[in-house]
């Protein structure tokens, strides 16, 4: 029954269950991901022009709105001059009366004085091309571009009766003036905008109109300065839905005024910034309105121009899923032959390899056809060779273990004498200097140490109880040493819990102390802890001479090796130097370690140690 359900599996070659189903797999991967990045890339391209369209919309209108804020501080600061009223009062009233030689003299004068004031509130940068002040009976009075005076009756303008009504507040119209266009070189800069307000007397009686006005041409410049892709048309609405400014050479303006005040209408969770379209144009309107003036801005684009880029786009996107998809079965064919020519070779010598003897137990091992023919004749060759080498194997691992765990507990044992003898010296002299209490407090911390190197723990310990310990190490050195050595922790609580060799850290500490002590004082050792998602480490950094450019080399060369040969030196018994922390870092870590070996700026050395957070 067995042997049947084996001719039943279908055979294929290595070649064809690498190449056609992972082939397949990587083309619809790429194509769903293309197909994904396509509709995603789209949609930003329109959502993002809808935003630079409505950017630039409000900032035409944000430029109009400036030239009329300038205006309207023009117009404000001749309206609370009260010296300006009253000399148009004097001036006003020079015109309704025939004058004596001294009242042309002080006339001429006054007129002067009045010109020379409106000039001062314009100020240098010429936010208005021209300034009118108008007497509500008669009379007008012009500064700027026209500087002549006249009796015109201010009631005869279309807008006098809106200004009154106004009552002080700003009323803003644009209409072409051909007396002050005539003063510009060519043709087109006949338009302007004007802001008028009606001033009072001090006893808060109508007393005149100020009209400021500015020339279009600034709101053109500013729209000029769009050098937008999509050939938009631009237009601005007054208030009353007029359309004060186009560069558009067809369309209904009144009718894109109409659809942005439906729009506006609307509750405010469906209108502001949202495009209009017209479907029947198959264009959209951007628009941008102005609380400070009422006007609104109005981009009008075709959106076959909009869909432009993303046609492009779209172009690229393809070719490129071209090319990507041609470059993957190329890629895909040529591993799966590299795969699958050793394999063949591995195949023809397994087939001709013959073992002597049959294997009594043939328990341990599960019995597998595999529908793969060159691997499955290689599974089943293995297969007899593994059983024969899998107890050797593992007596041989447990040689190798037994003996480095003995060489480990072997060294987590050793302590340095010199230590010893130091703190030894030194609780001599405290007890000559009748120090009791440190003596106390010497003998209690060099118990602890003693205590914690003897205890029989495990050869990874908390970094919590190895961070006790070698505080303890540095309290007896700080008792030897004074003032002249410093040392800080900076260790993230998060970290306590990490393990590592015991008695490396101290270690460390104690070799940073020796060279320090080398140079002048004071020597100051700061251990800094680093934890992310992925890894931890520890820095310990002294002050000291650091490593000469040889010890860096030696050491680093010996590291090189180890990681290039993967073939560990013995651990020495007789010192526990850098090299036997690393050589512990890698064995207990798997190598997954942190050690790095550097000098400290602008002198000392760092030695970092961690390992991977699994």
């Amino acid at each position: 029954m067995t042997a049947n359900k084996t001719k039943n599996i279908k055979k294929r070659s290595i070649m064809s269950t690498l190449f056609l189903p992972y082939t397949a797999l990587f083309i619809a991967v790429i194509l769903a991901f293309t197909v994904h990045t396509v509709f995603s890339e789209t949609g930003k391209i329109k959502v993002n022009a809808f935003s630079s369209l409505q950017n630039n919309a409000a900032m035409i209108m944000g430029s109009f709105d400036s030239v009329i804020h300038d205006l309207d501080t023009v117009s404000q600061n001749i309206i609370y001059s009260n010296l300006i009223k009253e000399k148009f009062g004097m001036y006003i009233n020079y015109q309704d009366n025939t004058l004596s030689s001294d009242e042309i003299y002080e006339n001429i004068n006054n007129t002067k004085i009045l010109f020379d004031l409106i000039i001062a509130m314009i100020g240098p940068n010429s936010p208005a091309d021209q300034t009118y002040l108008y007497s509500l009976d008669y009379g007008k009075f012009g500064v700027g571009l026209d500087n002549h005076a006249s009796k015109e009756r201010v009631s005869e303008k279309d807008w006098c009766s809106k200004v009154v009504e106004a009552k002080g507040k700003k009323y803003i119209y644009c209409d072409k003036d051909d007396t002050l266009g005539r003063f510009y070189s060519y043709s087109g800069d006949n338009y302007f905008v004007s802001l008028c307000r009606l001033y009072y007397s001090p006893l808060n009686v109508p007393q005149g109109i100020v009209e400021v006005k500015k020339s279009f041409k600034s709101i053109a410049n500013t729209v000029n300065t769009f050098n937008s892709p999509y050939q938009e048309d631009v237009y601005i609405f007054s208030p009353e839905g007029k359309t004060i400014y186009t560069t558009g050479s067809s369309g209904t303006p009144d009718s894109y005024y109409k659809l942005i005040q439906a729009q506006q209408s609307k509750p405010a969770k469906s209108s502001g910034v949202n495009p209009i379209y017209l479907k029947s144009q198959n264009k959209y309107i951007i628009y941008s309105s102005s609380d400070y003036t009422g006007f609104t801005t109005a981009l009008v684009i075709d959106n076959r121009m909009l869909m432009q880029p993303v046609h492009q786009y779209l172009n690229t996107a393809f070719i490129l899923l071209f090319i990507v998809m041609l470059v993957t079965v190329m890629v895909s064919y040529l591993i799966s032959r590299r795969i699958a020519t050793p394999l063949y070779k591995i195949y023809h010598q397994v087939r001709a390899f013959q073992l002597t003897g049959e294997e009594k137990d043939t328990t341990e091992f599960e019995e597998m056809e595999i529908g793969i023919t060159e691997v499955n004749t290689l599974y089943q060759a293995l297969l007899k060779m593994q059983r024969q080498a899998r107890k050797s194997m593992e007596r041989e691992l447990q040689l190798q273990n037994s003996d480095m765990q003995s060489r480990m507990l072997a060294l987590q044992a050793q302590m340095n004498p010199h230590f010893l003898y130091n703190s030894l010296a030194t609780i001599q002299a405290m007890a000559d200097e009748n120090m009791n209490s440190e003596i106390i407090l010497m003998c209690q911390t060099i118990s602890r140490i003693l205590r914690y190197i003897s205890s029989d723990s495990e050869q990874l310990v908390l970094l919590k109880d190895e961070l006790d310990h070698t505080s303890d190490y540095l309290e007896c050195m700080k008792v030897r040493y004074c003032d002249s050595l410093q040392f800080e922790f900076d260790i993230p609580e998060k970290m306590h819990q990490v393990r590592l060799p015991k008695l490396c850290l101290q270690l460390i500490v104690e070799n940073a102390i020796k060279y320090s002590t080398k140079s002048s004082p004071p020597w100051s050792v700061k251990i800094l802890g680093i934890m992310t998602n992925t890894y931890w480490e520890l820095q310990i950094r002294d002050n000291g001479p650091g490593f000469s450019s040889e010890d860096l080399e030696k050491l680093q060369n010996q590291i090189n090796l180890i990681e290039k040969n993967g073939v560990l030196p013995n651990l020495e018994i007789d010192g526990m130097g850098l090299m036997n922390i690393y050589i512990r870092f890698k064995i207990l870590y798997h190598g997954n370690h942190i050690f790095r070996l550097s000098n400290n700026v602008p002198h000392g050395a760092i030695v970092v140690i961690g390992g991977m957070i699994p």
